[in-house]
């Protein structure tokens, strides 16, 4: 696969007779759009632009462009070369043919594209901000650790998620449970704050503990391999993709 890759320096170069451009630099939109409006002068009139945004709206990345029905949003969940899935995100001037075709690509290339809506946070971040929400709400209020969250949810949540999908557990439990007294008391009793910096992110955030980066966030990464971490990570996310596929990991 290295020997099929090449680098450039030149935009003009690096997109010419090519039927496929992506961007993946920083979530910028100035910067986006600026790279792919240059690129979209160079390329061919019928090449597909797409961007690895999580977040940005297709729309308006979209309205720097002069054809910006040959635009769609394909965004790679992290680690990219492991995560299967990835968002399609079509903004409201992309046409069909972009959709399809940047589909298309990602299914040739062992990939599950999902279509999702032009939305902030599209539907992966959306959910990765509720849960972290949640969690980060009952931290703040001394109710549970960090270490309680993530135990609960990797060992726990998680490991019936390649199962059963949200709404398969409805059925399975039964809407009639999901409307019950009880469940009524636990969506009521979710947090709603509008505001990360109204939780434990925020208060951490202004000390200057981001998390791996500065050595410190809701672990001690002083204390902890942060490589090692994120080897052990692909090394479980490669694990579980080969169960998806079907093969013995022993």
């Amino acid at each position: 696969m290295l020997g099929r890759i090449s680098t450039s320096a030149s935009i003009a170069e690096a997109v010419a007779g090519k039927g496929f451009v992506i961007e993946a630099i920083a979530e910028d939109m100035a910067l986006k759009q600026q790279l792919l409006a240059q690129a979209e002068a160079s390329a061919d009139a019928d090449a597909i632009l797409s961007s690895t945004t999580s977040a940005l709206s297709a729309s308006e990345l979209q309205s720097a462009l002069t054809r910006p029905e040959n635009f769609c949003i394909a965004h790679y969940a992290q680690p990219a070369h492991l995560v299967e899935l990835v968002e399609v995100v079509p903004g409201k001037m992309s046409s069909d043919h972009a959709s399809a075709e940047t589909t298309r690509i990602l299914s040739r290339t062992g990939k599950t594209p999902v279509l999702c809506p032009d939305i902030p946070g599209f539907l992966w971040a959306r959910i990765q901000h509720a849960v972290l929400r949640e969690f980060a709400s009952l931290v703040g209020q001394g109710l549970v650790t960090a270490e309680a969250c993530d135990t609960i949810l990797k060992t726990g949540y998680a490991s019936r998620l390649p199962a059963m999908g949200a709404f398969e557990h409805a059925d399975l439990a039964g809407l009639d449970l999901i409307n019950s007294p009880a469940a009524k008391a636990v969506w009521a009793d979710l947090s709603n704050v509008a505001d990360p910096e109204e939780t434990p992110v925020g208060a951490l955030f202004s000390r200057g503990d981001l998390g791996m980066k500065s050595g410190r966030g809701f672990y001690d990464w002083t204390q902890r391999d942060a490589e090692a971490f994120k080897r052990q990570r692909d090394e479980e996310i490669i694990r579980r993709v080969k169960i998806n596929r079907g093969a013995d990991v022993g």
